[in-house]
């Protein structure tokens, strides 16, 4: 009598349906729309006249712009509502890429992809709100389902810009997302009501340590873009400047962190030691595999001479390969633990960027000779093995640490990740502008990350190995010994 409710509650209604759709079509457009990117970069270098040093920061100022967003929007949202913050972050999307698409110089540009920085970390937090709203009883179904929209967009984008720049021009890679955005927009309004409603939240934004943080970041790497100048000489009070500021802002950050009632980061979280080990190599993760996607169409057409919609379409295999192996390892990390998948996957990426450093053309096995974009593809999709087989351990593994901390733990790593990506992309960007020719500075910069990953798998002893239950285990084990340590101090002074 009893079960047939329960039945009916476990259906998914059609509004459900419509609700996932909309969000689910707005990641799409948002993936796709930054997966792109990248392919239009040797485009914007020469129509707009700029070096690539400062082409650079389109990449790197909408990573931190999305990063520290992120959890102001997460704490807005709870307070206005989800649907005000996400159609708001839909908004600020369309006019950012609308701005994008107009530029008339980089400047412009760079602020503008600031903007759509901010809107689209805006999005991940409300839109992942809207559906737990959305769905109470198959709420870990919906919000996996979701996850897997990005890796769509990831798939789709390339080779959808490549096509676009090469027919329209890079600028249409941005204005062709506005017509899409303002259509969700619009059906946003209209279905998403009453059960996106505001509630209260007692937790404060840390506005101080959002600004210090941005301040050190956009400081340290202005410092380094000021050192890529190639036909002038850098000046070295300005590059001094610039990272000493950096310093200063981190170190205030800091400070201000350990006394904000509701910090941006928890820093208490550094002074264990599996947590430093797992924050240097979330540092070095990012450094070494982020700052290798975004330069790999640039790569194929300047080294290889290959179109918009062949380099593009190089980032296919990637993001295919990614997908499939981290849905396969997600299964078996109960068996392998973490440090031997973090650790396979480190050392194929060494392998594939030496690989990609020497620069083979036209590559010969057994008697067949192999055409550059099929040999490009494979390294390509090696790569994404690699993300895809390290990825979910390295996301992971902090989290046994401290379980009843997940929300901190995730803002950690994605903080060290963010700040490792955006100073690896802009060391490459500083490697690629310094040499002789920007070819030949990718591949001394491939090379680099290859040594970044080798001293990121150095770290991955020194994290957690145990999965699950076998974590609570060790968890209890290590609190046993603990406190079997505390009372054998305590016994002499009882004694005495």
């Amino acid at each position: 009598m009893t079960a047939a409710p329960a039945a009916t509650d476990a259906r998914v209604t059609q509004r459900q349906v419509v609700v996932f759709s909309l969000v689910g079509l707005a990641m799409l457009v948002t993936s796709m729309q930054g997966s792109s990117i990248a392919v239009a970069l040797p485009d914007i270098v020469d129509d707009l006249h700029a070096p690539l040093r400062w082409v650079g920061w389109v990449l790197t100022v909408f990573s931190l712009a999305q990063a520290v967003s992120m959890p102001i929007v997460g704490k807005l949202s709870d307070e206005l509502g989800r649907r005000t913050v996400f159609v708001g972050g839909l908004v600020v999307f369309a006019i950012s890429s609308l701005l994008c698409g107009i530029a008339p110089n980089i400047y412009v540009l760079i602020a503008a992809r600031a903007l759509q920085g901010l809107a689209g970390g805006s999005l991940l937090p409300s839109a992942y709100g809207i559906i737990g709203d959305s769905f109470e009883v198959r709420r870990a179904q919906a919000i996996g389902l979701m996850s897997s929209v990005f890796p769509i967009g990831s798939l789709i984008g390339p080779t959808a810009g490549g096509v676009i720049v090469e027919h329209f021009g890079w600028r249409w890679t941005f204005l062709a997302t506005v017509p899409l955005v303002i259509g969700v927009v619009v059906l946003a309004r209209m279905l998403l009501s009453a059960s996106t409603a505001p509630t209260k939240s007692s937790a404060k934004i840390d506005v101080p340590g959002v600004v210090l943080f941005s301040l050190a970041v956009l400081s340290l790497v202005y410092g380094l873009t000021e050192l890529g100048k190639r036909d002038e000489a850098a000046s070295m009070g300005v590059v001094l400047a610039s990272f000493a500021i950096a310093a200063v802002s981190l170190v205030t950050f800091m400070r201000q962190e350990l006394r904000a009632s509701s910090p941006l980061i928890d820093l208490m979280l550094l002074r264990r030691r599996e947590f430093a080990f797992m924050n240097a190599l979330n540092f070095f993760y990012g450094a070494g595999i982020f700052g290798l996607f975004s330069f790999i169409p640039l790569y194929a057409q300047q080294g290889y001479g290959m179109s918009h919609t062949a380099s593009g379409a190089l980032l296919t295999p990637r993001a295919a390969a990614m997908t499939a192996a981290s849905a396969l390892i997600s299964m078996y990390l109960p068996r392998t633990g973490y440090r031997k998948p973090i650790l396979f996957g480190l050392a194929l990426m060494v392998i594939t960027l030496v690989l990609l450093s020497r620069g083979y053309h036209d590559v010969n096995v057994a008697g067949v000779v192999v055409p550059n974009f099929v040999y490009l593809s494979v390294l390509v999709g090696f790569t994404g093995i690699a993300f895809g087989i390290s990825g979910p351990a390295a996301n992971n593994a902090a989290i046994e640490l401290a379980p009843d901390k997940i929300a901190a733990i995730t803002g950690l790593r994605g903080m060290f990740r963010t700040l490792g990506g955006t100073l690896g992309t802009a060391v490459v960007v500083l490697i690629a502008s310094r040499a002789s020719s920007e070819v030949a500075g990718l591949q001394v910069a491939f090379m680099g990350l290859a040594v970044v990953n080798l001293v990121t798998m150095s770290l991955v002893f020194g994290t957690p190995d145990a999965v699950g239950e076998r974590a609570a285990q060790v968890r209890a084990a290590d609190a046993a010994a603990a406190e079997a340590a505390r009372d054998g101090a305590a016994a002499p002074s009882a004694g005495s």
